[in-house]
């Protein structure tokens, strides 16, 4: 209470009671007067002239702290429909552990994508992205979570080539498919499971949930059951 605030130039005692506290109390008590009336005034004067003072100060001190805290921050990048970027994944490290027992948080890769902007709201930095259809995330994020996609530049550095493998007919089910190269965990739903499969070829971004009933053929189930010594059980 009797501290001076270092952004108000008061303390809070004397901008509530318009005056520094007494350290040390009267010998004795003064007697009344005509002229304590005119004291309050005074008081009461006093006070609303701190009270605006102090609020003067404080704008002073929040621009001084705006000033100082731009200096070292770099303009906001502004994104429009149809550009990419990488997401992060910050706010997504918990569902990374709760996918296996033996996953550890710093190992999860810090941005995944690209993906695509949808739409965008710049003046309040808000934008849309349009995600897999699997995922179960918002798609609406902030600016600060999210950076330009820079695509590979082939001729300097070939060996980062990236491109996603086209489907491949299946005559039998008149349908294009993919191929799984691994599946990662599983879950249960209902009386069966759920394998989070990894599609060859494909970002992590791409990862996703199917039902047993259509991983129960392949041979990477068999594989992942057999390095985490896991029955088979649908």
């Amino acid at each position: 209470m009797n501290t001076i605030n270092a952004s108000t130039g008061f303390t809070p005692f004397q901008l509530h009671c318009g005056r520094q506290p007494r350290i040390i109390p009267p010998l004795h008590t003064p007697e009344r007067s005509d002229a304590d009336s005119s004291d309050a005034a005074k008081v009461i004067a006093q006070l609303e002239t701190d009270v605006m003072e102090a609020q003067d100060n404080l704008l002073l001190a929040k621009s001084n702290q705006a000033y100082h805290a731009d200096k070292s921050r770099s303009a906001e990048k502004v994104y429009t429909a149809g550009d990419k970027v990488m997401l992060s994944t910050f706010h997504r490290r918990r569902d990374f552990m709760q996918r296996g027992d033996h996953r550890v948080a710093k190992f999860m890769v810090r941005w995944d994508g690209p993906y695509r902007v949808h739409r965008a709201w710049p003046e309040t930095s808000l934008y849309e992205l349009q995600l897999p259809g699997h995922t179960n995330i918002f798609p609406k994020f902030h600016a600060s979570l999210l950076k330009p996609h820079i695509p590979n530049d082939s001729t300097l550095y070939p060996s980062r080539a990236h491109n996603e493998p086209a489907p491949i007919f299946d005559p039998e089910t008149r349908e294009n498919q993919h191929f799984v190269e691994r599946i990662l965990d599983r879950r249960r739903r209902g009386r069966g499971w759920q394998y989070l499969v990894h599609w060859k070829g494909f970002g992590p971004e791409h990862d996703e949930w199917l039902p047993g009933s259509r991983v129960d053929n392949l041979q990477a189930l068999d594989v992942y059951l057999r390095e985490n010594a896991l029955p088979f059980d649908g």
